[in-house]
């Protein structure tokens, strides 16, 4: 009767361990895009992936929040914490929306389609954490707007803009790389100006490019 009263009573000592090890593992803080919701009985989600692989559950308001999505010239990026251990343990920490007018100027057909990075902006999420975000505009030949694009990183809590790009290009300079065929609008372009930024480019998106230099002949 001891011996049993003993098993059971380490039992209980290591389920109580393994509920604090759970409880208290590490999280991460990650920001991305939605690219839709899912929704299965009463029970609501929203989707990171293109394809509607990776699902974060929701509530009904969040889901709810994000119900534009399908516009065209609306996008959302979703803060969430996850687990460091278990990639399926997600939480919803903020919404945050984009929204940009559609463009009105048609200009010269241009050989494919091309984006233009036309804000950053940074939210303070706590004092530990804030989401840097560069919007692109994905265009077509003839200026459509295709899509809308939030490039959202999560970094230390940064005062501004400024000290938030400074960081990610000391820790993570992949990260600022211009998608290919970018031209940059030139409010952000004078932002950079103004912070001393230097702009890694590349042989797809060379500084200085313009729809000139894309438009067909």
């Amino acid at each position: 009767m001891k011996r049993s009263k003993l098993f059971i009573g380490l039992g209980c000592t290591a389920l109580l361990v393994g509920a604090c090890a759970f409880a208290l593992q590490p999280k991460v803080i990650k920001a991305d895009r939605v690219h839709g919701t899912g929704k299965y009985m009463n029970e609501y989600s929203l989707s990171i992936s293109p394809g509607g692989e990776i699902m974060i559950p929701s509530t009904q308001e969040e889901f709810n929040e994000v119900s534009d999505d399908s516009a065209i010239n609306i996008s959302y990026t979703v803060v969430y914490e996850q687990s460091k251990w278990f990639k399926n343990d997600q939480r919803i920490l903020k919404i945050l929306r984009f929204e940009r007018p559609f463009p009105t100027d048609q200009n010269t057909k241009v050989q494919s389609y091309y984006y233009t990075l036309v804000n950053e902006s940074l939210d303070v999420y706590d004092d530990k954490t804030s989401i840097f975000t560069r919007l692109y505009e994905k265009r077509d030949i003839y200026n459509h707007l295709l899509d809308l694009i939030p490039q959202s990183i999560t970094v230390p809590e940064k005062k501004d803009i400024k000290e938030a790009r400074l960081w990610i290009q000391q820790h993570n300079p992949q990260l600022l790389y211009l998608k290919d065929k970018t031209i940059v609008d030139t409010s952000v372009r004078n932002s950079w100006q103004e912070d001393g930024y230097r702009q890694n480019y590349s042989e797809m998106s060379p500084e200085g490019l313009s729809l000139k230099e894309i438009s067909q002949p």
